[in-house]
């Protein structure tokens, strides 16, 4: 800065270049030394000055007097009274360079001053940042930064506050007298806390109770507390905001910019400590973690050796034809543990170890693999055997008395090993007659539909196996007509829908009550079956009670069904399937009962068979057959007797005159119709049949 002559009467001359100094100029001797301190110096210039002036000088810090000659230099000022000798331009210029000589004196002072001050606050806050640092639990952390910070900014209360989503609330506090304080919630805008939480920049207030530049929600807290200022800075990182540190002072003070320098690089350390400590936790219970799961791993590796054993050992078992019994022996001895195994209906085949398990089990509703069942122990594991996508039974584990907690595991992790032996073992057993039932459906439909020289070799099949085909056999033909339905009503998977298919056939093989079904088969939602010895009502009868147990294997399940003529011999099972099919038509198209018999369609069965000549013969034989026979026997008139009653249109007085015999004897022939065909004439039915019968016996010639 150049100096800058004033003088306060009469302007003095322009600056004019630096003489050379003279001998005892007392301001050349100054100039040439280094005062120890401000104060000494000052007296130093006021000495030479006066020298110069020949009269008091004072020297002043922060302005100039006025009514004074006066020379200055920044802040520093020199001046004398008016009443003085006029000074030179030369003596000015040497007041001015004594000025500024003082002005720098003082500036080194000064800046001598705020380093100490700094190499203090470095020092205090370098001490913080170290004890900071140096905590790796956050809960100790939280504390220690309240500490901290009120001894750093001389403060009566410090609180540190977190954010928790919407709101910063308080999880360290120091200093307070009111526990509502260590429970304070803020959102945005909410104290000062909240002002700094809304606008993410240190807020302080001078008079917190009188104060309206924050809001009025914990003016009753602070007359409780009697804080009278405040100061508080964010805590957060570049994109997150953390929190918030504050501090309040009871007694009536003004926080000043170097508290707030202060505060916000303590905040800035705090939010790396908590950073740190918060990334130390979560090490720490990562290193938790991985030390668990080696742990469970290790025991994994242990069970897994254990049930490896075991899966061998039952295979060896499954491979050798060991059976049942030693599946159950094998595993009690490697488990020791009891163990039951039972079938679908409950009842035990096989097992080992006690006396624990029960010899049957109640009957449970499926699927259904259960934790808990009826009838045996609590800490029983349970597991269902499947074959062929049917549960067939389950296997019971029960622990030993005493078992510890890694015996019960075993037992969870090996059941479905043991549950898989059993049913290698159960299906072994099962080959055989799933085998007969694969053999047996293919001779029922080499029988239906089969070429003579493969019936003729069903036949003997059928015979070498068993099954005796009697007489008067029947081909019953059904539909279920609703399944996939079902499926999609109660969310069944393929499999589900299948096995309800196979249940439907099981439920007609394995029947106990009534008719004996020679032959069982399927296809798709199609069943066929031969039965034998079946007049009408007992065919309805039957078909009632297979509706009846498809329902009950799924309610709501809807099926239609038609039944064949009766044939004497297996040779005419495949004309008695196409009777079958024609009348399952009808009762899929007519409605009804869910059930047709073939003889009863009448001519519906012409409509809806298949048109050819051999079905067309037999409808006319069934209806006519009789009466021809009759007249070729008894040189009769039976036949034409019929035809004149229908073409009388069913009067018998018209119909007697035209074949010219009394009304007697037409009623007496009309009688005997009936008796040899089952046709009553009085019935509409009945007349049509019979009418076109006798229409095509006319077309056919004879």
């Amino acid at each position: 800065m150049e100096p800058v002559g004033v003088e306060t009467q009469q302007p003095g001359p322009a600056a004019v270049p630096i003489p050379a100094p003279r001998t005892g100029c007392p301001v050349q001797h100054l100039l040439t030394t280094v005062p120890d301190d401000p104060a000494s110096a000052l007296e130093d210039v006021e000495r030479a000055a006066a020298e110069i002036v020949g009269g008091p000088v004072w020297v002043t810090l922060d302005h100039a007097p006025t009514g004074v000659r006066t020379v200055h230099s920044g802040p520093v000022a020199l001046s004398w009274s008016i009443e003085c000798p006029r000074v030179t331009p030369e003596q000015r210029l040497r007041l001015e360079q004594a000025c500024v000589w003082l002005r720098l004196v003082v500036e080194r002072d000064q800046a001598a001053t705020h380093l100490d001050d700094a190499a203090a606050e470095t020092a205090i806050v370098t001490d913080v940042v170290e004890a900071l640092l140096s905590v790796h639990d956050v809960d100790q952390l939280l504390l220690s930064i309240a500490d901290r910070t009120l001894g750093l900014l001389d403060a009566d209360i410090c609180g540190v506050l977190l954010r928790e989503g919407d709101e910063v609330r308080m999880r360290s506090c120091v200093g307070h007298r009111v526990i509502d304080t260590a429970r304070l919630r803020m959102r945005r805008g909410q104290g000062v806390a909240g002002l700094v939480f809304e606008t993410g920049r240190p807020a302080k207030v001078d008079r917190y109770v009188e104060d309206r530049t924050i809001s009025r929600d914990f003016v009753g807290l602070a007359e409780r507390e009697q804080t009278e200022s405040a100061l508080a800075v964010p805590l957060e990182l570049p994109g997150e905001f953390l929190g918030v540190l504050e501090v309040w002072r009871r007694r009536p003070s003004v926080f000043s910019e170097q508290d707030v320098r202060r505060m916000v690089t303590l905040a800035n350390f705090a939010t790396i400590a908590l950073r740190s400590a918060r990334l130390h936790d979560e090490q720490v219970r990562a290193n938790a973690d991985l030390e668990s799961a080696h742990a469970a791993l290790e025991h994994q590796v242990s069970v897994l050796g254990r049930t490896a054993e075991l899966q061998q050992a039952l295979l060896t078992t499954v491979l050798d034809g060991g059976g049942l019994p030693a599946v159950a022996r094998h595993v009690a001895g490697h488990l020791r543990c009891q163990v039951g195994i039972y079938d679908a209906a409950g009842t035990r085949l096989a097992g080992h170890g006690g006396d624990g398990l029960p010899d049957t089990l109640p009957p449970r509703s499926r699927p259904a693999r259960t934790v808990r069942r009826a009838g045996l122990p609590a800490e029983a594991r349970i597991q269902p055997v499947h074959a062929d996508g049917d549960e067939i039974g389950c296997v019971c584990l029960l622990p030993a008395e005493g078992a510890d907690g890694s015996g019960e595991e075993m037992l969870d992790a090996v059941a479905g090993q043991v549950a898989m032996a059993c049913s290698l073992t159960l299906l072994r057993e099962r080959a055989a007659s799933r085998a007969r039932r694969e053999a047996l459906n293919e001779v029922l439909w080499d029988l239906l539909q089969g070429p003579p020289e493969h019936r003729a070799a069903a036949r003997a099949r059928a015979q070498q196996m068993g099954v005796a085909l009697g007489s008067r056999l029947r081909v019953l033909y059904g539909r279920l007509e609703n399944v996939e339905d079902l499926a999609d009503a109660h969310g069944w998977d393929t499999s589900r829908t299948d096995r309800l298919r196979r249940d439907v056939v099981r439920g007609l093989r394995d029947r106990e009550d009534g008719p004996r079904l020679a032959l069982v088969g399927l296809r798709g939602d199609l069943v066929v079956a031969v039965a034998e010895s079946l007049d009408a009502a007992a065919a309805k009868s039957l078909v009632h009670d297979i509706v009846a147990s498809t329902r009950g294997e799924a309610p709501g399940l809807r099926s239609s069904w038609g039944v064949s003529r009766p044939h004497d011999d297996a040779e005419g099972l495949p004309s008695a399937f196409n009777e079958a099919r024609t009348a399952l038509s009808a009762s899929q198209r007519l409605g009804g009962d869910n059930v047709f018999l073939y003889e009863e369609l009448g001519v519906v069965r012409l409509l809806l068979g298949s048109g050819s000549d051999p079905d067309l013969q037999t409808f006319i034989e069934d209806v006519t057959g009789p009466l021809v026979a009759y007249d070729r026997d008894n040189d009769g008139a039976l036949v034409r007797t019929l035809r004149a009653f229908f073409d009388a249109d069913c009067s018998q007085r018209a119909a007697a005159e035209k074949l010219f015999v009394h009304h007697k004897t037409l009623r007496y022939r009309l009688e005997r119709i009936k008796q040899l065909t089952g046709l009553d004439l009085s019935r509409h039915d009945d007349r049509m049949r019979a009418d076109v019968a006798l229409r095509l016996l006319q077309l056919n010639g004879e």
